[in-house]
Parts: C-alpha cells; structure tokens; sequence
C-alpha cells in the first residue's frame, strides 16, 4: 500500500481546486435560467445568494 504524504503546496492546491468548481457550478447555475432550463425554487434562492470574492485566494 502506498502513503501518499501531502505538502502544503498539495492542499493549496486541492483548495484552490475546491474554489474553482464552487465558482463553476454557481455560475453555470446562474447561467442555466437563462437558457430556458427548468429550475426550481431552492435553486432560485441559491442563485440570489451568490457569494463570489474575486480576493478570497489573496
């Protein structure tokens, strides 16, 4: 069995990764109403709570 000991740099990594796909999946779930996709209430309050911060990395 391998270990696979993670350095500070890999968790940033994994981190920023993690960022990435939250700011993905709120934008393409932005984007979705627009193009006539079915979407639902809880979705909708989602949307109107889009919390993105273009600083939170720095």
């Amino acid at each position: 069995m391998t270990i696979r000991w993670f350095t500070d740099r890999d968790r940033q990594d994994m981190r920023d990764a993690q960022e990435e796909r939250r700011v993905l999946d709120e934008l393409e779930l932005k984007y979705a109403t627009e193009a006539s996709v079915e979407v639902t209430a809880e979705q909708i309050r989602l949307i109107e709570n889009l919390q993105i911060d273009p600083y939170r990395r720095s």
